[in-house]
């Protein structure tokens, strides 16, 4: 039985962040859940959708984007079932619509928006810091700081957005998001808002003129009457001390600041750990920086707290000194080592012998450690799509890049990509260039699910404003890159059940593309020919839907219902020229490299292969050989059949 699902209370389970959320979703009685999947906050997503059998009147979904997963949690609010939806950090801008409405209105039912925040944007292109969006939306936010926080912060947030009547946000870093942790569950609700009704509520819901002047100064006065609770919500705490320097942190950066105050010997410093980071407590604040000399603040990212505590100090009065981003960096993540580091200058303390001796020796040990470049997995589509276009272009082609799998082709061997921002910048950049430059061709990549994210608008403006670009579709059916979440193009589910995609071609031709042919990436020539002939278009939109299954999907669910034959590939020693097509320029990591008297030659590691076949299809001295080994049902016996 899945742990999150056991109704013991008192019983101690080890669960990521992640999870944690998810079962406080389950103790809070949630009803409605959404997500566009995006690391660190993915497994939410999976978390809830593993538990569907235990929990069926959960309605759990992958939407299409942010926007559209904020506007149904909203919904299901409204109609008085709890809701939650989960994004990652950079998602907050595709739903900040949406959320910047949802304190007007209100709720009915709790309605919890929880963010994976990403700083050092280890899985992201930005480390935005989105607890800077509530001084507009005026949402609420909560900040864990350990797994078990993680659990009861959701719990509590659910009660605060129904008390308050405003959604609230719970934040969660990367770092809380994935860690691993001791996690005590509570009691299972024995019953449920299964189903709800709306009531019609105009005054509430029309935002129009004085109306929605109106729900601003309820907002106001609701997130007014929370920041005078502040006390009595008992998400903050203070660890008392008769030090002159006192300390303020939040999230994950509270326990790396105690373990960082204990390795320098500091033990007599007053500490306040701030839960909800917005909004705070004046009499709070002030009551704890009263007697100080000096304050430090230590936050990831761009200081909120720092900004929002010393406006209140200033106003109330209090001038004590207040540093936090003068000595913390504005960018990254920060650990122990960063905090004891930054803290030993501050106030002139040693850091510890061995702590300055183990900074010694990893710094020596990893000095000489090459970086690992990311690659694109044994047997995936994009490898082989990639290396057509590069076959095909010979890179004299502007590459308008976007996110996704695919962004690795900016990396060697393939350095097919000119730029990376957010979703979509591929075609939406591109076809505002290609309004003003001429002589030019340009071909924009974007996946399937981007593609539903937000490039469907993207695509109508650049056929109606006649943009002279090559689109590629890369449609491996999956949101591979987030966990392999399902996508509005999967048609087979792991499972091997048939599911309703979306016809890409069907829309494209609907929306005005004249131009839209499919390729299969494995059947190299056919992809070279493909893209040329697209590139050879005189003008407008150009569509090449690459269309084959994520590998690493693919070769899980032939291991669920195994196929009725095998097929193996070998490099023959006497016909390969070392001409390097499928060694470097596919850079395919299931071919090897090793050495004999003669010099080196190549393999193919038969374990590490996906049989996927383009390195047989492009090699041009036919020194693939692809052995297909069909196994009769019901006997023992094999047929081999080479080719």
């Amino acid at each position: 039985m899945n742990p999150l699902a056991r109704n013991e209370p008192g019983k101690t389970i080890l669960a990521m962040g992640n999870d944690a959320i998810v079962r406080g979703g389950l103790e809070a009685g949630l009803g409605y859940f959404s997500t566009y999947p995006g690391t660190p906050a993915s497994e939410i997503g999976e978390g809830f959708t593993a538990l569907k059998q235990q929990f069926p009147h959960i309605h759990t979904e992958f939407s299409v984007n942010e926007h559209v997963a904020a506007h149904g949690a909203q919904g299901a609010s409204w109609a008085n079932v709890r809701s939650m939806v989960t994004m990652k950090h950079v998602g907050m801008n595709v739903a900040s619509e949406v959320l910047h409405f949802a304190a007007y209105s209100g709720v009915r039912a709790g309605f919890v928006v929880v963010v994976g925040s990403d700083p050092g944007a280890t899985s992201s292109t930005s480390e935005q810091d989105d607890r800077w969006y509530s001084l507009h939306t005026h949402l609420p936010i909560l900040e864990p700081a350990t797994i078990q926080e993680a659990k009861d912060f959701t719990i509590k947030a659910f009660e605060l957005s129904e008390k308050y009547n405003l959604p609230v946000i719970l934040n969660a870093p990367s770092k809380l998001c994935h860690n691993i942790g001791s996690l005590t569950l509570g009691s299972l609700p024995r019953e449920v808002q299964k189903n709800g009704h709306f009531e019609r509520n105009p005054t509430r819901y029309i935002n129009l003129f004085g109306g929605s002047v109106a729900n601003h100064r309820r907002a106001m006065e609701s997130i007014d009457a929370l920041e005078k609770d502040i006390p009595l919500v008992s998400l903050n705490r203070e660890a008392p001390g008769t030090g002159k320097t006192g300390f303020i942190s939040s999230s994950i950066n509270y326990l790396y600041l105690m373990e960082a105050l204990a390795l320098l010997g500091i033990v007599d410093a007053p500490v306040l750990k701030i839960g909800i980071t917005h909004p705070l407590n004046v009499k709070e604040i002030s009551g704890f920086a009263g007697g100080l000399e000096r304050i430090i603040i230590v936050e990831e990212l761009e200081g909120f707290l720092e900004y929002q505590i010393k406006q209140l100090l200033y106003d109330t009065g209090i001038r004590t000194a207040i540093k936090g981003k003068q000595i913390f960096p504005r960018y990254g993540e920060l650990d122990v080592d960063i905090i004891a580091d930054v803290l030993s200058r501050e106030l002139g303390l040693p850091l510890p012998e061995k702590m300055e001796r183990a900074l010694t020796i990893s710094e020596t040990l990893t000095t000489g450690i090459p970086p690992r470049q990311g690659a694109f997995c044994i047997g995936c589509p994009h490898r082989a799509t990639l290396y057509s276009i590069v076959k095909a272009t010979d890179r004299k082609v502007i590459f308008a890049g976007d996110i996704g799998c695919y962004t690795l082709s900016c990396l060697p061997p393939f350095r097919a990509f000119d730029w990376v921002t957010c979703m979509n910048c591929g075609v939406g950049i591109a076809q505002g260039m290609l309004q003003k430059i001429e002589g030019e061709k340009v071909i924009a990549y974007v996946g399937d699910s981007t593609f539903f994210h937000s490039g469907i608008p993207n695509v109508i403006n650049a056929v109606q404003q006649h943009a002279d670009l090559v689109l590629v579709i890369l449609d491996n059916k999956w949101v591979a890159m987030t966990g392999h979440q399902p996508s509005p193009t999967t048609d087979v589910s792991i499972h091997g059940e048939k599911m309703n995609p979306v016809d890409i071609k069907g829309l494209l031709k609907s929306i005005g593309v004249k131009y839209i042919r499919s390729i299969d990436p494995f059947n190299i020539k056919a992809s070279i020919a493909a893209v040329r002939d697209a590139l050879r278009q005189e003008e407008g939109v150009r569509v090449i839907i690459a269309e084959q299954e994520c590998a690493l999907q693919f070769a899980r669910r032939i291991k669920i219902t195994p196929p009725e034959y095998t097929v193996f590939y070998q490099i023959e020693r006497g016909r390969c020229q070392l001409c390097n097509e499928c060694y470097v320029d596919l850079g395919c990591p299931a071919i090897r490299k090793d050495f004999n008297d003669d010099g080196h030659f190549y393999y193919i590691e038969e374990t590490a292969c996906l049989r996927c076949g383009a390195c047989k299809d492009l090699c041009p001295n036919g020194a693939i050989v692809r052995t297909e080994i069909k196994l009769h049902p019901g006997t023992s016996r094999e047929t081999e059949k080479v080719s």
